[in-house]
């Protein structure tokens, strides 16, 4: 328990610095992230007998995160468009692949699961309106993570007794699941105002709704792929943690939902 939260501590101590520092530091960190994060997402593919290809995986994936600091707007575009001419027919008539068009989808699917969700953070990290405005929000999309995850797995573990998802993830409770979720639904709701002030109460207990599904969402579909797999974790890079996608895995799907919702709130 030690390990973990010291580690955990170290973590989320970087997170922050990322968060804060914004500008090129963020980018590439998240870059960075984003590539450890694919590296353990092929492993996992590879355990279900699909090879995404490298060449094609991790160069969409970098320009879908990066889609909110290149000018122009059209990265989503260049990039599917790269993906079907020429990614589609190197990897389908490419030597060796024995499931070609398996690593192509596992390919463009991790792309856009990692690249593309990680990039909301981008984009919300550089909203203009404000001075911190978009740290403060990326910031509030980790806390949504962390915390709903932190008080899941200490309620789940203290009073937790009834199972939530036993095929996916045994040790999930009702108990914790609900915590959780009401955790990162107060976070939002105290912090979204405080941020973005035109922002009503109601709409922020929605957003806070929506980010504490979503982190659940993550959190279960990185553990559903690796029971699929057959590993505990995804990696080892994290002590008492696993790997980084066990940690990303939450964050992925948070940053989508805050970033949508206030763009329908006409907030961003």
């Amino acid at each position: 328990m030690l390990r973990r939260s010291l580690s955990g501590l170290a973590l989320a101590a970087l997170m922050v610095a990322a968060a804060l520092a914004a500008g090129p530091f963020l980018l590439a960190a998240a870059a960075l992230a984003l590539l450890v994060g694919l590296a353990e997402f092929r492993r996992l593919a590879a355990a279900l007998d699909a090879v995404p290809p490298r060449w094609l995986m991790a160069p969409l994936a970098l320009l879908w995160l990066l889609r909110g600091a290149i000018p122009g707007g059209a990265a989503t575009e260049i990039g599917l468009g790269l993906a079907l001419v020429p990614g589609l027919p190197l990897v389908v008539l490419g030597r060796g692949a024995r499931r070609p068009f398996t690593d192509w989808a596992t390919a463009l699917g991790g792309a856009v699961w990692l690249g593309y969700g990680l990039g909301f953070l981008v984009l919300l990290a550089r909203v203009p309106r404000g001075h911190g405005v978009g740290s403060a929000l990326v910031l509030l999309v980790l806390g949504v993570a962390v915390v709903s995850d932190t008080v899941a797995y200490l309620v789940g573990s203290t009073v937790g007794r009834r199972p939530f998802f036993p095929s996916v993830s045994p040790r999930k409770t009702v108990e914790g699941a609900a915590a959780g979720l009401a955790a990162a639904m107060v976070l939002v709701a105290v912090g979204l105002p405080l941020i973005r002030p035109a922002v009503s109460l109601a709409a922020a207990i929605g957003c806070g709704l929506a980010a504490g599904v979503a982190s659940q969402a993550g959190d279960l579909v990185e553990s559903r792929l690796k029971r699929a797999a057959g590993v505990k974790d995804a990696g080892g890079w994290i002590p008492g943690h696993g790997g980084l996608l066990d940690r990303l895995d939450s964050v992925v799907l948070v940053g989508p939902a805050v970033y949508s919702i206030l763009r329908a709130l006409h907030a961003l």
